[in-house]
């Protein structure tokens, strides 16, 4: 009997065999799991001398992750046995930030001195502290290169020239109803060109996709793969691919003064049962060690060693310890040409945008698709009459803010989107 005891007092003297662990809720793609999770591991080990056992959920995406969260907390206020909720925006952060489930957590000031408030503007930490960027993500097009200079057309560089008539069937589109980064980059294109030209451009963009897809990196398949030429990327999906397959075939491009900066967070979800943990994982995700896997190419010193993640940092030492060995030669400490999103107004009315952007241009895609066949065989793509007839729409901008409040109301709804399906098939068959 001494003799056991002994042994389980020797056991416990050494905490290396101790397992902490830790549960991260995440729709990031497998690569970033791939690199930061061993990383963290490792960095765990030697900076507190013990284990750390981390499981990964992921429920399919972001809008699902967010589902299991609110129907997780409405069963249990106080937690969800969830310790880390990791990327999505920053408009899904506010959203899980105003209904309550995350956790205050003030920065040490061992991290708080390499990591800024704000970067060209974007905060990267929300006002009650429950939130911190980890990356930050922009918008842009994504476009194969040589398929384009076999079809002999022009690289795109704005969100106008996705509008011309040489662009039809050569771009591939996300229904943003299942996508939020679809949803956010039509939203950048409204805010930035205003309601009538923004309609305007989405809508004669949606009649040049040959499809719709339910994923945001479906498009990036068909860019790669050479089924499409052109989709709009966030700048991660499109860099990592930039990277890994060479700048020669593949490029990526930023509309100047056309596009958003938008952190993409990390956070502790009320309730952690791993409290501690999670905070250590916090602190290693906004490190510079940590933010130079987000930056280097694959197989570079200090870079990631399965996949290039072509993503923008949060720490500015991470930029200045790896100058001139970047994926992308691109610091967003450098830059001030960002669009200012209005993040609020993108949530208030993202519901009923996407059900609008739904009716208008991806459930009546055929018939949008034949009405543009139609125009530009005719030689009618320039004629402003014309285009006006293409793009004109079923309410105003006014009408479109007055619905959020009726939103709620599935009768309501359902008759409204009916009807918008209705206004857009008789529109198109005017051609």
């Amino acid at each position: 009997m001494m003799r056991l005891l002994s042994l389980l007092l020797l056991l416990a003297s050494y905490p290396s065999l101790a397992v902490d662990k830790l549960v991260i809720l995440s729709p990031h793609r497998k690569s970033i799991q791939q690199e930061f999770i061993p990383a963290f591991k490792e960095f765990y080990k030697k900076q507190y001398k013990t284990d750390v056992d981390v499981e990964w959920l992921d429920q399919g995406g972001t809008s699902d992750d967010v589902r299991f969260l609110r129907a997780k907390f409405a069963k249990n206020p106080k937690g969800v046995g969830v310790d880390i909720f990791w990327g999505g925006g920053s408009a899904t952060f506010t959203e899980l930030s105003d209904a309550g489930f995350l956790a205050h957590y003030k920065l040490p000031d061992s991290v708080k001195t390499e990591f800024p408030s704000s970067v060209a503007g974007i905060p990267l930490i929300d006002e009650e502290s429950t939130w911190f960027g980890s990356a930050m993500s922009s918008f842009g097009i994504f476009y194969n290169k040589k398929l384009l200079k076999f079809d002999g057309l022009p690289e795109p560089k704005t969100w106008t020239d996705l509008t011309k008539p040489v662009f039809e069937g050569n771009i591939t589109l996300t229904d943003p109803r299942r996508s939020g980064s679809a949803n956010t980059m039509n939203t950048i294109i409204i805010q930035s060109k205003g309601w009538e030209n923004g309609w305007d451009l989405l809508i004669r963009m949606a009649a040049n996709a040959r499809s719709f897809t339910h994923s945001s990196s479906d498009p990036i398949k068909s860019v790669v793969s050479g089924d499409a030429a052109v989709a709009l990327a966030i700048d991660f999906y499109a860099l990592a691919k930039v990277g890994d397959l060479g700048p020669e075939n593949l490029g990526f491009v930023l509309p100047e003064g056309q596009t958003v900066l938008d952190p993409d967070p990390v956070a502790i979800l009320k309730g952690a049962k791993n409290r501690k943990v999670a905070e250590r994982f916090i602190d290693y995700t906004l490190s510079a060690d940590a933010q130079k896997l987000l930056i280097l190419p694959k197989g570079s010193e200090a870079g990631p060693k399965f996949a290039t993640l072509g993503r923008m940092a949060v720490n500015p030492k991470a930029y200045e310890q790896t100058k001139g060995r970047w994926t992308y030669d691109f610091n967003p400490f450098e830059q001030n040409t960002f669009l200012n999103l209005d993040l609020k107004k993108a949530m208030l009315y993202q519901e009923v945008f996407n059900d609008l952007v739904g009716a208008l241009l991806v459930d009546t895609h055929h018939e949008l698709k034949k009405a543009w066949r139609q125009i530009i065989k005719k030689d009618q793509a320039r004629n402003p009459e014309i285009l006006a007839k293409l793009t004109a729409m079923p309410l105003t901008q006014k009408e479109f803010e007055a619905l959020v409040d009726k939103w709620d109301d599935e009768v309501f709804r359902n008759k409204t989107i009916n009807n918008w399906v209705s206004f857009a098939k008789d529109k198109y068959k005017q051609f």
